[in-house]
């Protein structure tokens, strides 16, 4: 009996080390989607599930997916594929955002479909917004197509007491923002700045981006439309997000 629990106390570690880490989770699978404890993931599954010869849509959508981090031919920082034919056929789309180096895009990419795999089975319609880039598919065109559902807000959990100030200056570095990433081109339409706050020592960095299959119109009115959902979310607090499948915006007190 000494000798069993010998060995449990030398395997039990080791078995903890080399289990696979599932993402802690906060929230439930609703539409407007779920995060992980320190918000590196969100992700929304669309409740759509497959009920007509759902192994060909699944084994399609894993085929596709698995090809993004993969497929040395793709830009990393944005891919755009189908594969299969109606009504199993799949539409995804992969954004990295646009200061990531290349390396890491691959690498969030990889990260991001395991997750999305994972947590949206025989899910139709999925997406998955990382830190670093976003993941989305669909069983319908999604390209080049506007959408600001669903939408999901990050609230940074630091406080701050000059929300006014603040204010006055986070939303017009996001609309100077919003612009630089609407005139982008189809690779890529991303912006990032920051401003001060007067009479602070603060400092507001912000980054905006939008999927750059958008025309320059549907980009300005997707980030148009999330700038006024700031204030709702993060008004108060020095930081946060607001994600859509069409744009993102973040705003964070320190470099990020």
């Amino acid at each position: 009996m000494g000798s069993s629990r010998l060995l449990i106390f030398f395997i039990l570690p080791i078995l903890l080390v080399l289990a696979p880490l599932a993402p802690t989770i906060v929230g439930d699978h609703s539409t407007s989607g779920v995060c992980t404890m320190r918000a590196d993931y969100c992700w929304s599954c669309f409740n759509t599930k497959n009920t007509n010869n759902g192994n060909i849509y699944n084994q399609n959508l894993n085929t596709l997916l698995s090809s993004f981090p993969s497929n040395p031919k793709i830009n990393p920082r944005f891919y755009s594929s189908s594969l299969g034919r109606a009504p199993n056929k799949v539409n995804a789309i992969a954004v990295c955002r646009g200061d990531v180096a290349l390396e890491d895009c691959r690498t969030c990419f990889k990260d991001s479909v395991s997750i999305l795999l994972q947590n949206c089975t025989n899910q139709k319609e999925a997406i998955i917004w990382a830190e670093r880039c976003a993941v989305r598919y669909s069983n319908i065109s999604i390209f080049g197509v506007l959408e600001y559902e669903p939408v999901k807000f990050v609230p940074s959990p630091n406080n701050i007491s000059n929300a006014e100030q603040y204010k006055q200056v986070r939303d017009p570095l996001f609309g100077n923002l919003s612009e630089k990433a609407a005139a982008g081109n189809s690779v890529l339409k991303f912006a990032a700045g920051n401003a001060l706050v007067p009479l602070t020592n603060q400092t507001i960095y912000a980054t905006v981006q939008c999927s750059p299959d958008l025309n320059k119109q549907n980009c300005s009115d997707c980030l148009k439309k999330s700038i006024p959902n700031i204030t709702e979310c993060c008004g108060g607090v020095g930081g946060g997000r607001v994600l859509r499948p069409s744009c993102y915006l973040r705003f964070e007190s320190n470099p990020f």
